[in-house]
Parts: C-alpha cells; structure tokens; sequence
C-alpha cells in the first residue's frame, strides 16, 4: 500500500519516480529534463496548477518539490 498524497488530486510517489526516470530519459534522447517529466505527469492526466496551493508535504518551507501543484481534476480548471 502506497502513502497517499497530500493532496488526493496529486501523483503519487511511484507516478513521480516514474515521472522522474521519463526526465533521465529525456536527456538521454536529446530534450531536457523537464519536458520528459512534465510531458509524462500530462500524460497521466495531471495539470501544473498556478492557482493551487503548495502540495508539498512541507508546504514549502525548504523548497517546492518537482511535482508541486501538478493536479488531476482541479476544481477550477475548465
């Protein structure tokens, strides 16, 4: 059984690591990091959210994490 998020709207710890292992191969196909993370979290359905609030487990006091305010289903997205 796998902690759920902070958020029940975000990704989940194994969507992030898969998330992150899609960035590592970005780079090794020639594109930067982010776009094959990013590109793999919409692909999954999620959206980076700029209204949402931090969903950081710290909310942020040491920095937003790669997957902050990346959200599926957010309430005021059309």
């Amino acid at each position: 059984m796998t902690k759920e998020s902070k958020f029940a709207l975000a990704p989940t710890g194994d969507q992030v690591v898969e998330a992150e292992h899609a960035g590592f191969g970005a780079i090794d196909d020639g594109q930067g990091f982010w776009y094959g993370f990013e590109n793999h979290l919409m692909g999954l359905g999620y959206a980076h959210v700029d209204e949402a609030p931090c969903s950081c487990p710290d909310d942020g006091l040491h920095g937003h994490m790669p997957e902050c305010r990346w959200l599926r289903d957010w309430p005021s997205r059309s």
